[in-house]
């Protein structure tokens, strides 16, 4: 297991055959079948194939192992079908190479696992649908959806969970799998036991003949394997699942093609994604939608666009392959009772509240340090200026301790939440206002609530953090931003010293100012010369501006807003780069966006209405001081 806090591991059961006397024998990876996982230190968990960042090549290692030793060989990443396939050669030079390629002659059966970079997640309750990887999968238990990652490796090594995957090296023949010999009797039992079971399910699943509900097939499977049910526990599900395929095929053989809209019959659109597609052109998002989904079911859903959303609830009914009431009332509660409409509302509503979030307006991001929380206790950060120099070693080789006692920072997230509905008389009314002005208005509205913390946090200085006793403090009548100000600024940052007395290196990077000093900050950094006025024509001085570029301008008006407390409209601030930490904004499990989540009609008795609810986990302290310079700007 990798320590990369960052890295996501994700593995499967592993099929390998080898290629007698091949110096580069090929190698083809089923990476990840696209269903529910359950991975160490994140649980059950889905990664969307449709935003993963694939490198043009990927390394196969062993065991995780960062280090050349572990090399196995190296692979393309291509997605199809909503699965991960990786397709490269083994370097039998290495010795990790040479094991894996004869223990798979002799017919050994390994695990795959993809190591990648969560950059974007949401949390899927329980009895939640989400359309991914080209099935809806439902949740019976609360999982992870990975919406965006990068893929950084993939390891072969010894045990995972995904059986729907497979990997083999070419070779003449498939070989017979048999289970690892490992150090202790019992060990070896219990993995022969559990490959037993497995095989048995995939067996089991092999054997259906499914019309209709194979997605539903491919999501028991992996529920079958993950939560470590026998053939006798699966048995009756696989009789239901059965029984379920037959009536479904009954009804939709006995109907005629395509849903009834707007009076002229039209096939109907494949999926959930085709609905909330639709649902965010008609809100204004056309180009968000186009880059979730891809072109292609944008263009599928166009039909579907200028459609009412009573006509998208009988949609979702078709889609679905369920009876269309012909009462409205009762076609759209049966529409969002389950199935594609649910799903398709919480996507939508979901992927437009994301895009109004990262689009609004983050002064922050410029200055300030990023941090995961593991839970809502307090954090306890170490400044990064805290380390003296390195030291020489003698000859005894003894290497000193390096001490942080009082180079600590505290720090804690906290919830920040509303709900908003869509009532039944909306939706009879036709009604997207939510879609097109509420969830883009909660979306600014929780970056907003956090640009305020961040403000909050800065103006009020908790514990002197800007003190002239800190060196990162000025003031006086001469201390308004102006060339020299600004100039004694920047050599206070550049000689900022830690507790051993070692240069930190510090550089400027943002000047932060309110708006009433934004046209001079702009002029004081942007401008190429400065214009000077001599009485005599001795004076040869050079023209050029030395403080050009010296820094990002970023304006944030709370600093003087009379809102806040501690405001001013003359003081400013000189920040290094945001990776010294003078302040740091921290998220809980590192989820920058805020997660959405929706309750069924029937959630609220009484309230008629389909309810969503908004929260962002977040929190801002004051971090490194050193980090930092602030000017009060006046006397």
């Amino acid at each position: 297991m990798t320590t990369d806090i960052d890295l996501l591991l994700t593995t499967a059961t592993v099929e390998i055959a080898a290629a007698n006397g091949s110096a580069s024998p090929r190698i083809e990876i089923l990476a990840y079948s696209g269903d529910v996982m359950t991975v160490p230190s994140f649980g059950p968990l889905v990664v969307d194939l449709r935003d993963i960042d694939l490198p043009a090549e990927v390394p196969l290692l062993a065991d995780h192992e960062n280090s050349i030793r572990a090399i196995v060989g190296q692979g393309t990443p291509t997605v199809r079908d909503g699965k991960l396939f990786v397709t490269g050669t083994a370097n039998v030079t290495t010795d990790a190479a040479k094991q894996v390629v004869g223990l798979a002659k002799s017919g050994h059966r390994f695990q795959a696992s993809i190591g990648a970079t969560p950059l974007e997640s949401r949390r899927i309750a329980a009895g939640e649908s989400v359309f991914v990887n080209g099935r809806t999968i439902k949740a019976t238990s609360p999982f992870l959806l990975v919406t965006k990652s990068r893929l950084r490796e993939v390891t072969i090594c010894a045990l995972g969970c995904d059986a729907a995957t497979s990997v083999s090296i070419a070779a003449k023949k498939e070989l017979t799998m048999t289970t690892a010999t490992t150090t202790t009797t019992d060990h070896n039992d219990i993995l022969a036991a559990e490959r037993e079971r497995v095989s048995g399910i995939e067996a089991a699943f092999e054997g259906l003949e499914l019309l209709t509900l194979q997605a539903r097939a491919s999501e028991l499977k992996s529920e079958a394997i993950c939560t470590g049910w026998t053939l006798d526990q699966l048995q009756p599900k696989l009789l239901k699942l059965q029984r379920d395929d037959v009536q479904l095929a009954q009804i939709r053989a006995s109907r005629p093609r395509g849903p009834m809209i707007g009076g002229a019959r039209q096939d109907a659109a494949g999926s959930a994604d085709h609905l909330a597609a639709a649902l965010m052109v008609r809100a204004g998002f056309e180009s968000a939608a186009e880059k979730a989904f891809g072109e292609q079911v944008l263009e599928q859903s166009r039909r579907l666009h200028a459609q009412s959303l009573p006509d998208l609830c009988r949609a979702a009914l078709q889609i679905d392959g369920r009876d269309c009431p012909n009462a409205r009332d009762a076609m759209i509660r049966a529409a969002l009772s389950t199935g594609s409409m649910p799903v398709a509302l919480g996507t939508a509503a979901n992927k437009t509240l994301i895009v109004s979030y990262q689009t609004a307006p983050a002064s922050w991001r410029s200055f300030a340090a990023v941090k995961p929380a593991a839970n809502f206790k307090p954090q306890t950060g170490i400044r990064p200026t805290f380390a003296g120099d390195l030291e020489q070693l003698g000859n005894g080789g003894e290497i000193k301790h390096g001490t942080f006692a009082e180079e600590t920072y505290s720090w804690s997230v906290s919830t920040y939440a509303k709900m908003f509905s869509i009532s039944r008389v909306d939706i009879v009314n036709d009604d997207v206002s939510a879609f097109s002005e509420l969830i883009p208005a909660l979306g600014r509205a929780a970056m907003r609530t956090l640009n305020g913390l961040v403000a909050t946090t800065l103006l009020a200085n908790a514990g002197s953090f800007f003190a002239s006793g800190h060196k990162n403090y000025f003031s006086g009548a001469s201390t308004n931003l102006q060339a020299s100000s600004l100039a004694t600024a920047i050599t206070m940052l550049r000689q900022m010293k830690n507790a051993a007395g070692d240069v930190l290196d510090l550089q400027p990077s943002a000047l932060v100012v309110p708006p009433e000093l934004e046209q001079t900050a702009k002029a004081l950094v942007t401008s190429a010369t400065l214009q000077r006025y001599v009485a005599s024509n001795t004076d040869n001085a050079p023209m050029g501006n030395p403080l050009v570029n010296v820094a990002q301008v970023v304006v944030e008006p709370r600093l003087s807003d009379s809102d806040y407390s501690g405001n001013s409209a003359t003081g400013w601030y000189l920040f290094s780069d945001p990776l010294n930490a003078g302040i740091v904004v921290g998220f809980l499990d590192g989820n920058e966006t805020p997660t959405l989540e929706q309750f069924g009609l029937d959630s609220d008795p009484s309230s008629l209405a389909y309810s969503f609810r908004v929260y962002h986990d977040f929190g801002v302290a004051l971090a490194d001081f050193r980090a930092a310079i602030k000017s009060k700007g006046a006397a």
